[in-house]
């Protein structure tokens, strides 16, 4: 089978891990190109982790709509003549053209997050209700709380695959970030909390910073990790602003899974959220969740026994959450991380493949 992966970039991001290891495990048993709207010089953060088996094409996008897209896209399939093409994120918009015309191939789209929210405009909803109600592209969601978002929101069904993430049996934490860990940890008992997502309005990093500050400063000993690209400046500036020297801000990094590994527990303030990949790997390398109650998170987390769920998505409800697990004796931690690790086990990405190969098959 040929199969092309097609999404707008690869940035830092949920939705691009998810492609590139869904691109490496495919590539396995098919013919796998990983087509991108925009060149790898410009978002390339996943570039050096796609399999040599996987081609990648780009069709060089600049900012903004770019009307020539469809015509490429069109051109692309004729040429390679795909068995399938799966979208991804906005890259649907410009599929349309494709769908009505290359009947041959069956084309499909991964919703990565609530369904209203993913449209990103009236546009993309449009273009979306009309590609998925006349059954042009099958439409994939990726946990039972993004499947219920999409059936009330287009009236319609879909099919439901749980997203997936390869963590290797073999992880250890490098000599560096062990390292790098004794200066988070002031005191035997510190924990370090890491909050692993792009810095911006939907994660709000900014609350997370703010409940933390609170809780350093009423004598929790505790250092909270901020990685993720930095996408809005003022939410850094504003993080920065408070001078807790024990909130840190680095940045986007190409080793998360050692930092996670190193950590005791794995921090997520999202406002809305599809099935978050950051959250399958925490759990996959066995630390604690503590979450908002948003999207896929709440059919993952069992509060009090895999991790903690806040009551709703609050400043005050996640200040509560947190204060809970700082308060949960150590003694009893390591069999939440426990109950974490196995509830991770359905979601490896050589699951997800599968599943997903039934469906273009």
């Amino acid at each position: 089978m040929k199969i092309i992966e097609y999404i707008p970039q690869l940035g830092s991001g949920g939705g691009e891990r998810f492609t590139v290891d869904l691109c490496n495990e495919l590539s396995k048993r098919h013919e796998v190109i990983l087509c991108l709207s925009y060149s790898l010089e410009k978002y390339g953060f996943y570039k050096h982790e796609v399999s040599p088996r996987v081609r990648i094409i780009s069709f060089d996008k600049k900012n903004g709509f770019d009307g020539t897209l469809p015509f490429k896209l069109l051109k692309l399939i004729c040429k390679e003549r795909p068995d399938v093409v799966h979208t991804h994120l906005m890259a649907i918009v410009y599929t349309a053209l494709s769908a009505l015309l290359m009947r041959k191939t069956r084309f499909f789209h991964t919703v990565h997050n609530t369904a209203e929210v993913e449209t990103d405009g009236r546009v993309g909803e449009k273009i979306r209700r009309f590609l998925f109600s006349k059954r042009l592209v099958t439409p994939v969601t990726i946990s039972p709380d993004s499947h219920r978002s999409f059936r009330e929101f287009y009236n319609m069904d879909a099919t439901l695959i749980n997203n997936g993430r390869d963590i290797p049996t073999n992880l250890e934490v490098s000599d560096e970030v062990k390292k790098e860990f004794k200066q988070y940890r002031r005191t035997t008992e510190t924990r370090v909390i890491v909050q692993l997502a792009h810095i911006g309005h939907q994660k709000r990093q900014d609350m997370m910073a703010r409940v933390a500050d609170r809780l350093m400063k009423e004598g929790y000993d505790f250092a909270v990790l901020m990685i993720g690209e930095i996408k809005e400046i003022q939410m850094a500036e504003a993080i920065k602003a408070l001078d807790n020297p024990n909130i840190y801000l680095l940045g986007g990094k190409h080793n998360p899974l050692e930092y996670l590994k190193a950590a005791d527990a794995f921090a997520l303030t999202s406002s809305f959220e599809g099935l978050p990949i950051s959250l399958l790997e925490a759990m996959g390398v066995g630390i604690i969740p503590i979450c908002t109650p948003v999207g896929g998170i709440v059919n993952l987390i069992n509060d009090g026994v895999n991790g903690f769920l806040s009551a709703d998505i609050s400043e005050e409800a996640y200040y509560t959450t947190l204060k809970r697990y700082l308060d949960t004796p150590a003694e009893k931690l390591p069999a939440m991380k426990t109950e974490a690790l196995n509830t991770y086990q359905p979601f490896t990405m050589v699951e997800c493949a599968k599943i997903y190969e039934q469906l273009f098959n």
